[in-house]
């Protein structure tokens, strides 16, 4: 086999007949059989995602073997070595995004009890912007549409034949627009490299690609605009949460800003 990936709870291999294995250190075991579950719930909704093979063992570490899922690169790292295509994935990022709230499944965890247990529980932002995120959360529509949640530049596998959002860890069945608002956040406020240079260009191709995306995802789906703004609150305080690092400071940078244009009052501007 080739090691292909790592990640902080598992090892991802090509095995000699072309499938994928994905194969747990030993202390992340409990969660091979619940990724495979998932997969079964995604599989039934009929979501384009990782198809589970086999379960198998190696070493006393469970792995899952995936039949449909193919080795190619992840959105980010297409997207640093063909910069020029920046636009062109990004729609194409919108369209399958898309395609996935075309399904809804009754099986997966509400999305709405997710987002209010982060949110009471978010420590990266105060008790007031928490009661706020919550009566906005409250007043928004819920729904039953598959939702990935956590869609970022790594979750994307990039193939010639075919694009495949991996890692659904996070998986609930709500409202479309809350997984779009997660999803805005993480490409605009990814990790930063060193160097001025590296991240004044990193900062206008996520600039690029989140504006493509969202007038893309939103042509898909038209008249929802203004929902949309509304869901970033609640989102960008569940999800400054459980980031660390410099993305958490941008994400509470970015509460600050959404909750002061809340209480400027109508026609004022600073």
């Amino acid at each position: 086999m080739i090691k292909i990936g790592e990640g902080h709870k598992s090892e991802v291999f090509l095995r000699p007949d072309g499938r994928i294995l994905k194969l747990f250190f030993p202390h992340f075991a409990p969660l091979a059989s619940e990724e495979a579950e998932l997969c079964g719930i995604l599989a039934r909704a009929g979501v384009q995602a990782p198809r589970v093979d086999d379960t198998i063992e190696i070493d006393g570490r469970p792995g899952i073997v995936f039949g449909n899922l193919k080795a190619g690169e992840t959105l980010g790292s297409a997207v640093r070595r063909t910069p020029w295509r920046i636009a062109f994935m990004a729609r194409h990022m919108a369209g399958l995004h898309a395609a996935v709230h075309g399904c809804r499944s009754a099986e997966l965890p509400s999305q709405r009890l997710r987002l209010e247990e982060e949110i009471r529980g978010s420590r990266a932002a105060s008790e007031e912007t928490r009661s706020e995120a919550l009566r906005v959360l409250s007043e928004l529509p819920d729904d039953d549409t598959v939702c990935h949640n956590d869609i970022h530049m790594l979750n994307v596998i990039v193939h010639p034949e075919e694009w495949m959002i991996i890692d659904w860890a996070l998986a609930t069945r709500g409202n479309r627009l809350a997984d779009v608002a997660a999803a805005l956040l993480q490409l605009r406020f990814g990790e930063q490299p060193r160097g001025r240079l590296a991240k004044t260009a990193l900062e206008s191709g996520r600039a690029l690609f989140c504006r493509v995306y969202r007038h893309c995802y939103l042509r898909f789906r038209p008249g929802l605009g203004d929902e949309l703004e509304r869901w970033e609150l609640p989102v960008a305080v569940a999800l400054a949460g459980r980031r660390e690092g410099r993305m958490r400071e941008q994400l509470v940078a970015r509460v600050n800003e959404l909750v002061g244009s809340r209480r400027r009052p109508a026609g004022v501007q600073t």
